[in-house]
């Protein structure tokens, strides 16, 4: 474990009627408040995990499984080194994130998100707003998910199955006068989707479970990859500087590459406190999201996170989400239970839960507008399915 950051200024403060002091973030669909206390004594560093034997006997992949369930505890969110993804491709995938958004605006929004009902393509700037004090979300982005009917995902050879016969159309969208773009982050996703199943593993034994015990429950998962920009901002605390506003991730679980020497992402602790996550050479930076915080019954967080490009250059970063199948019901865990206690979350499909979660984030957005009348509770995944 490794010692790589510590508190820094909490720009953004909100006072309240009591006079103490609070820092709103996005969770949900709501508005959520912390306060900041007088006498802190949560996480101050973001732990590292080694996961050169990730490969290796069950007892070493065992060892990684402590350390990584010691670091979710704690505060959500760690490093892993020595991963296993060629030090080349994550060159060449950063060279790619570099020349597609230098493209022309025309080019990228021939994929804009709008266009698309699964809420995936391009986002221009401002598109998202996630702290509402701001103009919006200073950064540009792309969005690529699972896809029953795209080659590159091999549903066939995972399920054994064929596509469901309601999915007629790709729920990907790609600028047509880019095709490289396509390509290379299909280059980058064919590394980090089997890391991130290895680690699917390794979290089952962390519950001291079988290995497989999570396998039928990721037989073709809710994915998402998202590259993102962020363009030179003047250095401030204050709120309105925020690349991407404070939130919790809907996911399972977080896998995020970081570009060297521009640091910008910050980990809210539970004293309200921002601890910095800066880039480490050779990492990924990874951290627990809301389904898995409700599959531990909160044992596991999912960690408040922002980005605030201090640096005054620009930053390019690539996280990677995963999550169940979207049929799967989620229940909490029976080792994460006390005995005789009452889950804190009841059981859900996760479909419709990952629903919930992106509708009310995206407002203005086609399919957000057609279903507005719809009681949350009727909303399916199918709703994004074409």
């Amino acid at each position: 474990m490794a010692e790589v950051a510590k508190p820094i200024p909490s720009g953004g403060l909100e006072s309240v009627k009591d006079g103490s002091k609070h820092v709103y973030y996005h969770s949900g669909s709501e508005a959520t408040y912390r306060k900041v206390s007088d006498k802190p004594t949560g996480f101050t560093t973001i732990p590292t995990v080694d996961l050169t034997d990730l490969d290796g006997p069950i007892a070493l992949r065992k060892k990684i499984a402590e350390e990584i369930r010691d670091a979710c505890h704690t505060c959500g969110f760690f490093y892993i080194k020595n991963h296993g993804i060629p030090q080349e491709v994550i060159t060449e995938t950063f060279e790619l994130l570099t020349r597609f958004f230098a493209l022309d605006l025309d080019t990228k929004m021939d994929a804009h998100v709008q266009k698309n009902p699964a809420i995936r393509g391009y986002e221009p700037m401002l598109e998202t707003r996630l702290d509402p004090r701001t103009a919006g979300d200073i950064k540009e982005a792309f969005t690529m998910g699972d896809c029953a009917i795209e080659k590159e995902q091999d549903y066939v050879g995972r399920t054994g199955k064929q596509p469901p016969a309601h999915i007629t159309q790709p729920q990907n969208i790609w600028p047509e006068k880019a095709p490289w773009w396509r390509e290379g982050l299909y280059k980058y996703y064919h590394h980090v989707f089997p890391l991130a199943m290895k680690l699917v593993r390794i979290f089952a034994l962390s519950f001291g479970l079988e290995e497989t015990a999570f396998d039928k429950d990721f037989q073709f998962p809710i994915t998402g990859m998202r590259p993102l920009y962020y363009p030179p901002t003047p250095v401030s605390q204050d709120a309105a500087s925020v690349g991407l506003g404070a939130h919790a991730d809907f996911s399972w679980l977080t896998l995020v590459l970081q570009e060297d020497n521009v640091p910008a992402l910050e980990v809210l602790n539970p004293d309200g406190l921002w601890v910095d996550a800066p880039p480490q050479p050779g990492t990924l930076v990874c951290n627990v999201g809301q389904y898995l915080e409700r599959q531990t019954n909160g044992q596991f967080p999912a960690t408040v996170h922002r980005v605030r490009n201090r640096t005054g250059r620009e930053r390019y970063s690539l996280p990677f989400f995963l999550t169940m199948d979207p049929d799967v019901e989620l229940d909490v865990l029976e080792c994460c239970k006390k005995p005789g206690e009452t889950p804190h979350y009841a059981s859900i499909n996760v479909g419709d839960l990952y629903v919930r979660r992106v509708l009310p984030a995206r407002k203005k957005h086609p399919t957000s507008i057609k279903y507005q009348d719809v009681p949350q509770d009727e909303w399916s995944y199918k709703m994004l399915l074409s």
